[in-house]
């Protein structure tokens, strides 16, 4: 189940001068309005929905009241909090974000702040090249004035947006915290960016945990804990030995003499204390290319969480002469998830921010037979992950695929439909070689799950 944010567009009634929203229990929603339209008569609108069904829906209803939500109100000052939560802005971003319930400090900003954006100069070329970057022409949002646009607290969440202008584009940036979940949001805007060549974009998170420390980053199908989990490039061929037919891997570019700053990550990348009273700071993101350390000169001997969000090299394709300049404005999310342990606290969420909950508004009532919640897939326990549920290529059953997210031994799945299974057999990725699973008399498939295990099922219902 999962609680998280909802934003949806609705369409209130002529005649309405106010509207309340309201679960299936009759119980008040908060909601917060962040645009009315009064031409059209629509407004979207944003709230926080409880339990959420996995792989299912739960209704909430917009009722006509005499009165709507209270307006967002102008917030001063510098800081910004919920029940969990305390951000303190600085010159170039966050100065500090404290966590309440774990008591610590979870950035340390003596050298960059939060969600600061850094550009450096990128040479090279865009492939078969280890991305370096440099220094030449560094530049830092905490060298421009990074002035308040707005700063808001309505309902459901606060919000600052900020604002500097760089020699190549213009920043603008969105926190948000919202008043019942445990995370910061960081939008990025990149405003009107004039194509400088050789250059790379990255916001930077440093968290506070100088010493030891764990690196991890989300891949298909699993996670890389780095130090623990990358190949043995020493058991390649070397394309510089002598008498080798292998002209591909080259040492030097692919991480073989030395490791890669830089990781291809799905939805979030993490660092964690492997100390007592250990914490970390999961971070999630719709970027790709991420990296951990300080790459600047005198680099911190703490954790930089960075996403690359442009990187303007020149291009080896037919033309010698093209560059990936890339013109024009861009937008990025990120959200700060703090834990009280490794990632496998908070993956979950960092893969769902890549996946927001859809709000789908249906007029009037329709007097319908589905129940107000509903769950089309119930799979335990929750260290399996769903990645496909669909019709089956042969034939009307109904294919599903999941994997063990956290490397657990002695898992045993628990497999429940909308409708009781009659029969499921394993396969293998392509949906064949069926194997049969046992089905009990209430139509679920259960059997055992091997750590890291990928899954594909057919079941007939």
């Amino acid at each position: 189940q999962r609680t998280d944010a909802v934003r949806c567009t609705l369409a209130k009634p002529p005649g309405w001068s106010g509207a309340a929203l309201s679960d299936s229990a009759g119980r008040h929603i908060p909601y917060q309005v962040l645009n009315e339209d009064s031409a059209s008569g629509t407004m979207d609108i944003t709230f926080v929905a409880e339990d959420v069904p996995s792989a299912g829906y739960r209704t909430y209803y917009l009722e006509r009241a005499d009165s709507s939500p209270s307006k967002t109100a102008p917030v001063a000052g510098e800081v910004m909090e919920n029940d969990c939560l305390r951000v303190v802005f600085g010159a170039g971003g966050m100065k500090s974000l404290y966590h309440k319930r774990l008591q610590m400090e979870i950035l340390n900003t003596g050298k960059f702040f939060g969600g600061e954006i850094l550009e450096f100069a990128a040479p090279g070329v865009a492939w078969e090249d280890p991305e370096i970057v440099t220094m030449d022409g560094f530049d830092r949002t905490a060298n421009h004035d990074f002035h308040l646009r707005s700063f808001e607290q309505g309902p459901v969440m606060t919000t600052a947006v900020r604002e500097a202008q760089f020699k190549h584009f213009r920043l603008r940036q969105t926190f948000r915290l919202y008043s019942s979940l445990d995370r910061l949001e960081v939008d990025v805007d990149i405003l009107d960016w004039d194509g400088a060549q050789s250059r790379e974009l990255r916001i930077v998170f440093p968290i506070d945990l100088p010493g030891n420390y764990q690196l991890s980053y989300e891949v298909p199908f699993g996670t890389v804990e780095m130090g623990k989990d990358e190949i043995d490039f020493s058991n390649l061929p070397n394309s510089n030995l002598p008498n080798t037919n292998d002209s591909q891997f080259v040492p030097a570019l692919y991480g073989g003499d030395k490791a890669l700053p830089f990781r291809e990550a799905i939805n979030w990348v993490d660092a964690s204390s492997d100390h007592y009273r250990k914490f970390g700071c999961l971070v999630a993101s719709d970027c790709t290319v991420h990296l951990f350390e300080d790459q600047t000169d005198n680099p911190a001997a703490l954790p930089m969480l960075q996403h690359v969000l442009l990187s303007t090299r020149k291009s080896m394709a037919w033309n010698p002469d093209y560059w990936f300049t890339q013109q024009g404005s861009y937008s990025f999310r990120t959200a700060l998830y703090p834990h009280p342990g490794g990632w496998r606290s908070r993956y979950r969420e960092g893969i769902a921010f890549n996946y927001p909950l859809l709000a789908f508004a249906a007029p009037g009532s329709h007097g319908g037979s589905l129940p107000a919640a509903g769950e089309f897939l119930h799979l335990e326990p929750v260290n399996l992950m769903m990645t496909a549920l669909k019709k089956s290529e042969d034939d009307d059953s109904i294919s599903l695929r999941f994997f063990e997210a956290e490397g657990r031994t002695g898992s045993r799945a628990s497999v429940k439909l909308f409708r009781p299974i009659k029969q499921a057999w394993k396969t293998n990725l392509i949906e064949e070689e069926p194997q049969p699973i046992a089905v009990n008399s209430d139509g679920v498939a259960t059997f055992d799950v091997q750590p890291w295990e990928i899954v594909t099922l057919k079941l007939l219902v």
